[in-house]
């Protein structure tokens, strides 16, 4: 049987990976889209948009489009309405990290009644070059530094622009871009204790630089989200200078044994895909609960809680 799939909210996020997945899989058909713009709806959509039903209303979305699974990537401050909608209508949803521009309504959706049908895209801990990474790691304690740069919105161009509103975005560049770095590192290490945090502004950070503690070491997280080069690198590095590294960017492990290399060379999807592939049936084990994605939430909010400001902050 052939699943009913919409969306609330069709940006960039949504044209750029959840809808060429979904038109891809054979198990869903796309029959109603939501946003505040129909018009900029439809053009996201391009020819997908046919025989769709495009609303503002979510009411009507939920009501006459009668979806059995919904994505919902809409603003960060946004999501609550309509997960919860969603939810209550009986459909599986996958919502955007972080679960909420607040933390309390994080905590909020994190809770709530069928949330076992709800999951969040966190993909990098599923990258099928963590094992490897897991198996090539030294023995004994390691100094553990996760770097992730990115070019921002001189590459996103996001069609509104709401990451620059504190308010709406919950933050900077350690709720965008370090809710996935540190998802992989809990993974990876196990649950950290944060020590430091420090952001080159208040309110919504491009530069970060966070220390947390894990059983295995002090970790350091480097983010710039506006570096001229793309890159996310985890690297261990053991007392006798030996390192093992897990470049995502080029989809490699590098250790003393060798080098790993990754067939997937869309790893950012891993989550989206898992997520559909579970709802039809065809996997298990390939979503991120709600709780786990709140874990690493409250994390983020620790470290935003102590943070310094150093406008001259750089990597």
């Amino acid at each position: 049987m052939t699943l009913r799939y919409g969306v609330v909210g069709c940006g960039r996020v949504f044209q750029r990976y959840h809808l060429p997945v979904v038109t891809d899989h054979e198990d869903y058909t796309l029959v109603a889209a939501c946003d505040t713009d129909a018009d900029s709806a439809r053009s996201v959509l391009g020819a997908a948009a046919d025989g769709v039903l495009v609303t503002t209303s979510l009411e009507e979305f939920l009501t006459v489009g009668r979806p059995d699974v919904v994505a919902v990537c809409t603003p960060n401050d946004a999501h609550t309405e309509p997960v919860l909608a969603a939810l209550a209508a009986g459909a599986h949803v996958l919502c955007e990290k972080p679960l909420a521009a607040d933390l309390s309504q994080a905590r909020r959706l994190a809770g709530v009644a069928g949330a076992d049908r709800l999951a969040v895209n966190l993909p990098y801990r599923f990258h099928e070059l963590v094992p490897a990474f897991l198996k090539a790691l030294p023995e004994g304690p390691c100094e553990i530094t996760l770097t992730f740069t990115t070019a921002g919105q001189r590459l996103w161009r996001p069609v509104t622009n709401w990451y620059g509103d504190a308010a709406r975005a919950g933050g900077g560049a350690l709720v965008d871009l370090g809710a996935h770095a540190l998802d992989l590192l809990i993974t990876v290490f196990g649950r950290p204790r944060p020590l430091s945090c420090r952001v080159d502004a208040k309110g919504v950070e491009e530069r970060v630089i966070a220390d947390v503690e894990f059983p295995a070491g002090p970790a350091t997280l480097r983010i710039d989200r506006r570096s001229r080069v793309m890159g996310l690198t985890l690297e261990a590095t053991a007392a006798d200078g030996g390192s093992t590294v897990l470049d995502l960017r080029r989809g490699e492990v590098r250790s003393a044994a060798g080098t790993v290399t990754a067939e997937d060379r869309r790893p950012e999807l891993a989550a989206i895909r898992g997520f559909l592939d579970t709802v039809a049936g065809r996997t298990r084990g390939r979503t991120v609960a709600p709780a786990q994605a709140l874990e690493v939430q409250e994390l983020i909010a620790a470290l935003y809680a102590d943070a310094t400001c150093d406008q001259e902050l750089t990597l």
